[in-house]
């Protein structure tokens, strides 16, 4: 219940009160009038909802058409592959070979510094074109078919990175397979590396890339810098950063298995 203060109650009595006491002219008048009014007032707010209604659907539309966010262009969207998945990777001869084939054209194509995308793609998938982490849990298929048909049939609520880079197939792809394409993804990835890293500069390009907070930014260029050392040794790409000599050592023999083995499918 709310109170009111005493004035507002004794305005509230008298309103009342002269309200009730007026003539028997005035209340038939009054009875007689909201009719044509409620219903002139109904259609006025019939009309505000439609034109209201049609407001909200027109901004939608307009929303839907508008460009998208800078970060994701439309024009380094692959078009669709369609039924048949990465041709390109299976002419390569194998799935690390197509990875490290794309890897390379994409840096030449898009001006990235020697040997940055090849060894992101190394990070992320060990150079591995089907290579897949569904809900945290890494996968990789045997073969194009098998993973094209896996990443259709993971339910769309599970997180899902995909392909040689690991793009996000939910957010990115919209239900197409082409991050399991190796050179679709790299162009695409190469692409937009190439953007972020010519306007903000390589590190941070790479934080962006990975989703990284700025925190963990360092630990991230110092992994990274690890597998260039394998595939780049004479780059001096984030040679300013004081990473852990230890660390370093074991994520570049990692990286070195999986290098060797995708240069021996070439």
């Amino acid at each position: 219940m709310v109170l009111m203060p005493a004035s507002a109650e004794a305005r509230t009595e008298r309103t009342a009160g002269n309200r009730a006491h007026r003539t028997g002219e005035a209340r038939a008048t009054r009875s007689q009038a909201p009719r044509a009014t409620t219903s002139r007032a109904a259609t006025q707010r019939a009309g505000r909802h439609t034109a209201s209604r049609r407001h909200v659907r027109a901004a939608r539309h307009a929303s839907a058409d508008a460009p998208r966010l800078p970060d994701r262009p439309r024009e380094l969207l692959p078009v669709a592959m369609g039924t048949t998945l990465n041709a390109s990777t299976l002419m390569m001869g194998g799935p690390r070979a197509a990875c490290l084939e794309g890897t390379r054209r994409a840096e030449a194509i898009h001006g990235l510094p020697a040997g940055l995308l090849t060894a992101i793609a190394l990070s992320e998938s060990g150079l591995h074109a089907y290579a897949m982490n569904i809900g945290g849990r890494t996968v990789i298929p045997e073969n194009g078919e098998a993973a094209a048909a896996l990443l259709r049939a993971t339910s769309s609520r599970r997180t899902v990175m995909a392909g040689c880079l690991q793009v996000n197939a939910r957010v990115h792809a919209r239900g197409e397979t082409w991050p399991l394409d190796a050179r679709a993804s790299t162009d695409w990835a190469g692409g937009l590396l190439a953007r972020w890293g010519h306007e903000l500069g390589w590190d941070e390009a790479l934080r962006r890339w990975h989703g990284a907070s700025p925190r963990n930014q360092a630990r991230l260029v110092c992994r990274v810098r690890a597998k260039l050392d394998v595939v780049n040794p004479d780059s001096t790409l984030f040679q300013e950063y004081n990473c852990n000599p230890g660390r370093e050592a074991r994520t570049r023999r990692n990286g070195e298995a999986h290098f060797a083995a995708a240069e021996q499918q070439l």
